[in-house]
């Protein structure tokens, strides 16, 4: 006979902590959901992750680095010493602006730099670690926790596409949780880019804090799905990746920086071989980009991002000093979001349409078609 319970429902109940509950169900409004609970400090926005004692940006730092600057290594691919100088500079330079959250990867090389970088500020960086290398999950937080000093406030793991998290995974999941109850981790989460997985992961993964998923104003269908109003009832922090979408956003502003470009061609949703954009198109889009004197569209893309009142933090990848820059100019204009900024993003999702679906390269068609509003 089938189980009533979710594996989340039965280990709420098993100890007794809070009702399983029932979720509406009819799909609210998520734009009129309660705002994340925040304050201002030095210009710099902080928000609370879901239901935990950590506050982090509303800008946040990606753990993406510059492939320009890429080289093999034992782990993956790391940083050569100028790449990783420049890397440093800049979350350096970001930590002193406010930003707080910082997400690093181990196949790049990036926690033991990261460590040498905030010993002497810990007490400013909230650190988000990822697992991307084999090994046991207890075994790799544990490192985590030695080289950062005694916790580390963000560990998650990513998950494909999927009906729901396997056993493996659910393996995993109660070690985390484990770490957490013994003070190792401040808050737990997973990364996926499958709206279908987050919604099963609501269920069946006790204990989930946040979730990173990607959402920028073009991929931003999971407004309209049962995931958001159901991640909003439980009060799981939700934050954006990909807010720029992956720097292709770039490719549809006329107005965009000289030298600005996406990451890489590997990984950019648009890619010079695709269709061209219609004329008319870019026409209407620098008309509306117009009426916004020295913003560009990827700032005008992360102010949109920004201003959902229940995402906790957008997530870019930032190379260049001006990046940080335009980013943080966004987040000191999100707040006030006019008639004409809403016509800039009805224009580029036009110049989206108009490509049908071509402004991506294939291995990415998908989040178009799982992900558009």
């Amino acid at each position: 006979m089938a189980c009533p319970f979710t594996r989340r429902q039965f280990l709420r109940q098993g100890s007794a902590a809070v009702g399983a509950g029932l979720l509406p169900a009819a799909v609210m409004d998520a734009a009129s959901a309660a705002p994340i609970r925040q304050y201002r400090r030095g210009g710099m926005l902080y928000r609370r992750l879901g239901q935990t004692d950590v506050y982090i940006s509303a800008l946040s730092f990606g753990s993406h680095t510059d492939p320009k600057y890429k080289r093999s290594s034992k782990l993956g691919q790391d940083l050569t010493e100028e790449g990783q100088a420049r890397r440093d500079r800049l979350i350096d330079r970001a930590v002193d602006r406010g930003v707080n959250l910082v997400d690093i990867y181990n196949n790049a090389g990036q926690w033991a730099p990261m460590a040498r970088l905030v010993k002497d500020k810990r007490d400013k960086v909230q650190v988000s670690l990822c697992r991307q290398l084999p090994g046991l999950l207890g075994d790799i937080v544990d490192r985590g926790v030695k080289l950062f000093g005694d916790y580390v406030d963000l560990y998650r793991i990513y998950l494909g596409d999927g009906d729901g998290p396997d056993g493996k995974t659910l393996e995993d999941w109660d070690v985390m949780r484990k770490a957490k109850q013994a003070g190792k981790v401040r808050a737990i989460g997973i990364s996926t880019h499958s709206a279908r997985m987050m919604t099963a992961c609501l269920d069946h993964l006790e204990g989930l804090d946040y979730i990173m998923f990607p959402y920028n104003f073009i991929h931003a269908r999971a407004d309209y799905t049962e995931f958001l109003p159901a991640a909003i009832e439980q009060g799981v922090g939700l934050i954006a990746i990909k807010p720029l979408a992956a720097g292709s956003i770039v490719r549809l502003d006329p107005a965009a920086r000289a030298g600005a470009r996406p990451e890489g061609e590997r990984v950019m949703l648009y890619q010079k071989q695709d269709t061209p954009i219609l004329p008319e198109v870019v026409a209407s889009l620098t008309e509306a980009l117009g009426r916004l004197p020295d913003e560009t569209l990827c700032q005008a893309a992360l102010r949109f991002v920004l201003s959902r009142k229940f995402m906790t933090a957008a997530m870019p990848g930032m190379f260049q000093e001006y990046e940080l820059d335009d980013n943080l100019s966004a987040l000191d204009r999100h707040l006030r979001i006019g008639q004409a900024e809403h016509d800039v993003f009805d224009a580029a999702r036009r110049v989206a349409r108009a490509t049908e679906g071509s402004w991506l390269p294939r291995h990415y068609r998908w989040l178009d078609r799982q992900w558009r509003v």
